[in-house]
């Protein structure tokens, strides 16, 4: 395509350097035909769909996953995890934590994890009764997509340590360790101390909403 051609979902709303503008080139990055391109104009049908479409992901990005067991509290705030190499594990973290479960090394949760690069992470807080299979499910239906590394949950409980639940209550976090998923759950001791604890994603126990309890995840694209 020429550049002095314009798509008809650009032209009148800013050009090139507007929001449609920035919409138009990256579908053309990922491959998609101008012919395509030309048939998203919001005045015909298919473009309609296609701007509702878009809407909805954008809302959903904004505003965060929506599940029936959590509310959304971080809000718009911008949580970003610091690029780590991966190789530390809540196992080892005394530096961090006054008492740390022994079951990390009992049941293989201690496994390092790969180098990461930053990433964006939000914090929701539990509003209904729920095991951790069915808090998770809630975010995604592929729950390995909202698995941090234990260096990144290291990395966010020193970065954020004003977004962990106090009083006493869990914070959890989802990560894998030898071909298992595991929740790290970071509790606030009413001295300020931290410990942290370890439970197999199967745990069957129902976690209590009035506790307020929080769950950190990846910002999902």
């Amino acid at each position: 395509m020429a550049k002095k051609d314009v798509h008809p979902i650009v032209s009148g709303a800013g050009g090139s350097g507007s929001f449609a503008g920035a919409l138009v080139n990256e579908l053309e990055k990922i491959g998609v035909p101008f012919e395509i391109i030309h048939k998203l104009n919001g005045n015909t049908e298919e473009g309609r769909i296609f701007v509702r479409a878009c809407a909805e992901k954008i809302a959903e990005l904004v505003k965060g996953v929506q599940s029936d067991f959590f509310k959304l509290i971080s809000g718009n705030e911008s949580l970003v995890l610091n690029s780590v190499d991966g190789k530390e594990i809540l196992a080892d973290a005394k530096d961090l934590f006054m008492y740390i479960d022994s079951d990390f090394k009992n049941y293989g949760a201690d496994e390092k994890g790969l180098a990461t690069g930053e990433i964006f992470v939000h914090v929701y807080g539990m509003t209904k009764d729920a095991t951790f299979s069915q808090m998770f499910n809630s975010l995604s239906s592929d729950v390995k997509k909202l698995c941090l590394t234990q260096a990144q949950i290291k990395g966010f409980v020193k970065k954020y340590r004003h977004w962990l639940r106090a009083d006493g209550y869990a914070t959890f976090f989802l990560f894998e360790s030898n071909s298992q998923l595991f929740v790290a759950n970071v509790h606030v001791r009413s001295d300020g101390g931290l410990e942290v604890n370890v439970r197999r994603f199967e745990y069957s126990l129902v976690w209590r909403a009035e506790c307020c309890l929080r769950v950190v995840v990846p910002q999902l694209a």
